[in-house]
């Protein structure tokens, strides 16, 4: 999962946070059917997911967000991509970068940072190099992906989505955990309340727990919306 160190000058990834943190977890209703991941990686989900407040021919995203356009095949790849830190037991991260077309944003580039890895984290190394992929190709950071052993977001991945959602609202975390159930998630803070509430939290622990509310929710059911669309990938490690 993608989180932030207490080190400002560096993102990381983590994977390993009590059960409890879940309780944060404030599903929307009527939650799809989750395709399995298959060996060879076909796209996923197989089948569009519904949209709150939505059509069939105008689908509208929830609270005023704008729709964000996720290529249908992009969490395959990146499990291709990890598949080599996967076996030797590391994490991987990765940025999706995009367009701002208008009346949606749409993910056209999966970006896999130089980083550094454990068994449960995962650290982003030389940013600069983000900069200078985003400023060159004119790109913005609309969410983050990683592979976790367990779909959902500690609280050190709560904290380093704040500062993405809070620049962005429609901003998005992918979570990809293959021998989980669900497969794969897609989570954005819940705004009110969650957002102010991790905003605020000062705790000095990277693993802390937070009032019982509904902190985050599924965003590809949300304002999030996967597409046949193309996906360029970027490793610059």
């Amino acid at each position: 999962m993608f989180t932030q160190t207490w080190n400002r000058d560096h993102y990381t990834f983590s994977d390993g946070f009590p059960q409890a943190q879940r309780e944060n977890y404030h599903p929307l209703p009527q939650p799809p059917s989750q395709p399995p991941y298959q060996p060879a990686p076909p796209p996923i989900p197989t089948e569009s997911k519904p949209t709150l407040n939505s059509s069939p021919s105008t689908p509208e995203p929830p609270g005023g967000l704008k729709i964000v356009h996720l290529p249908r095949d992009c969490l395959n790849r990146f499990l291709t991509i990890a598949k080599v830190n996967t076996a030797r037991n590391r994490e991987t991260c990765g940025l999706l970068l995009g367009k701002d077309r208008g009346s949606k944003y749409v993910v056209t580039t999966l970006l896999i940072p130089k980083q550094h890895s454990t068994s449960d984290t995962c650290t982003m190394d030389e940013e600069e190099l983000i900069l200078q992929v985003t400023e060159e190709r004119g790109l913005i950071t609309l969410g983050w992906v990683s592979y976790a052993s367990s779909c959902f977001m500690s609280s050190v991945d709560l904290h380093t989505h704040s500062a993405f959602q809070r620049m962005l609202p429609e901003s998005f975390a992918v979570v990809c955990a293959p021998t989980s159930v669900p497969n794969f998630g897609i989570f954005r803070l819940t705004d009110p309340p969650g957002l102010g509430l991790i905003l605020a939290c000062n705790a000095k622990e990277a693993f802390h727990p937070h009032p019982d509310s509904p902190i985050y929710t599924d965003a590809e059911r949300g304002h999030v919306q996967m597409k046949d669309i193309s996906l360029e990938i970027v490793d610059i490690r």
